[in-house]
Order: structure tokens, then C-alpha cells, then sequence
């Protein structure tokens, strides 16, 4: 176990309920994973072999079931009982947690909610009745925690999330005529708006949170492309892992008509930066 790990754990105390216990080993220990670029990188036939013979465990690297085995493990030194179970019925069905807490069990999903767990997101897989028919007919009795219950573990803990922050930001960005106002642009300068937007990433957003694995850095993008193009900007724009790298890399592209103009991610000194190739 590394020492980040170690100390996360450190500051779990005695006299906290389970469920704080849970809420605060799911969200803290995030940063402490990335996905297994090996695993989902690799073509199908290769996911389906690994996932025949036994998923690998090559943490920090994870897939959802050696994630959901992590939980299971720890949980259980804080006396808190988890089972890990299959969510769903796809050929490489997706594995997830049950857990018994205060109030019943509930489902949680660490890999789905890795990224937002990492950059600062309220968690969406949490306490919640998944869509899955899968696993709600096998454990029809689940609890759905209500938010205002989750609210006063996140005030305990000290947790703040960035939801409503992006929520501002969409609203002033999404729409081109609230994002020439946002920038100060004339409003038939596209090209300058978008720059504006990617310019907006580098300063502000991009370094926000704890988010280091290359999938959930690809997450990132996706989420902010979502969050901040308008319809026609997401269009054209694309997010890509390189996998033909030694090292995979994030790379970054504005596809317009008969231009495209590329980004690659790089890390300086500590810091997440876009730059122009």
C-alpha cells in the first residue's frame, strides 16, 4: 500500500459513522488509481481473454472488478461489509460494490465515478438505484440515500464540489452569443472564441482536482468540451489517446473545414498544459 494510501487512511477516525467511513474512503483514495491503459486500450478479443482468465491486478492501475476488490478488502478492516457484483448483463459486464451501511445496502460504482471523484465532482454512483436491471433484481431492496442525508456527511467531512461552478460556466460559455460577451469578442470572430475557450482550460481548468491517468485526463476533456462548446464547436472537436506512443499522450483536436488545428497535453513542471503543434 503506498504512502498516499497510508495517509488517507490515517485520518479515518474511530468515531465516525460507516457512512461517513464510506463516503470518505470513495472520494478520497480516487487519485490513488488510474484505468488500466493495458486493459482498455487492447482490442476486444484480448479484453474478453483477460476478463475469461481473471482480471489482472496491476494497482494503481484498475479495471472495475480489481477496484471494486480493493474496497472490498479495506472495507472490511472498518468492520463495514461489501460484496462486489456484477451490474450488468454486457458480455464484459461491469462489476461494482454493495455495501451495508447505516441505512441498508448501497450501490457504489468507484470506477464510473473515478474521474469525478478525482477532479472534484459531486459523485454520481453513489447511494443510488442504478438503471442496471441486473443488479436490481438481485438486490431489489437498495437504498436511495437522500441528498440531503449525503449533504451533512459532505459538510462533515469539509467536501465542496465544483458542480455548481461549471453549472455558471455553461450557462455563460455554451451559448455563443453569452460567450462573445463572457470573452469581449466581436461575434463574428469563431475561431477567436474557441481560442478564447482552450485558452480558458489552460489557465483555469485543466489543473483543477487530482486528475493524472490518461483515460481520466481524456475524461477531463470530454467533460469540459461538454460543459463549455456550443453544439458546433463539439462537433468539430475531438479528444484522442494515442496508443501507438511508447508512452500513450492526450491529444487535443479542433477539426474545422479544411483545417484542423492540434493540441497535445504535456506535463511542465507539475503543471498540465495544452499546447499548440
Amino acid at each position: 500500500m503506498n504512502q498516499e494510501i497510508t495517509h488517507i487512511l490515517k485520518q479515518v477516525q474511530s468515531s465516525w459513522s460507516k457512512d461517513v467511513i464510506i463516503r470518505y474512503l470513495y472520494i478520497k483514495l480516487a487519485p490513488c488509481f488510474k484505468r488500466d491503459l493495458k486493459y482498455f486500450l487492447a482490442t476486444e478479443e484480448v479484453k474478453e481473454s483477460e476478463y475469461s482468465q481473471g482480471f489482472v491486478n496491476r494497482l494503481p492501475d484498475v479495471v472495475c472488478s480489481t477496484l471494486a476488490d480493493f474496497y472490498v478488502n479495506l472495507f472490511k478492516e472498518y468492520d463495514i461489509n461489501s460484496k462486489k457484483v456484477v451490474a450488468n448483463s454486457a458480455k464484459i459486464p461491469l462489476f461494482a460494490l454493495v455495501v451495508r451501511g447505516e441505512h441498508g445496502l448501497y450501490f457504489l460504482d468507484p470506477l464510473s465515478d473515478l474521474f469525478a471523484n478525482q477532479y472534484g465532482l459531486r459523485p454520481y454512483f453513489f447511494g443510488i438505484i442504478p438503471r442496471y436491471k441486473t443488479i436490481n433484481y438481485a438486490y431489489p431492496k437498495l437504498a436511495l440515500l437522500p441528498k440531503d442525508y449525503v449533504a451533512e456527511i459532505d459538510n462533515f467531512l469539509g467536501f465542496q464540489y465544483l458542480n455548481d461552478y461549471f453549472a455558471n460556466l455553461h450557462l455563460n460559455l455554451a451559448n455563443r452569443n453569452n460567450a462573445y460577451h463572457y470573452f469581449g469578442k466581436d461575434k463574428n470572430n469563431k475561431e477567436d472564441l474557441r481560442m478564447d475557450k482552450i485558452n480558458l482550460y489552460n489557465e483555469k481548468l485543466i489543473n483543477l482536482g487530482q486528475v493524472q491517468g490518461t483515460f481520466e485526463r481524456a475524461q477531463l476533456y470530454i467533460f469540459l468540451n461538454d460543459t463549455i462548446m456550443n453544439k458546433s464547436e463539439k462537433k468539430y472537436t475531438k479528444v484522442t489517446i494515442e496508443k501507438d506512443k511508447k508512452i500513450p499522450y492526450i491529444s487535443y483536436k479542433i477539426i474545422q473545414p479544411g483545417q484542423t488545428i492540434h493540441y497535445e497535453e504535456e506535463n511542465q513542471h507539475g503543471q498540465y498544459v495544452l499546447v499548440r503543434k
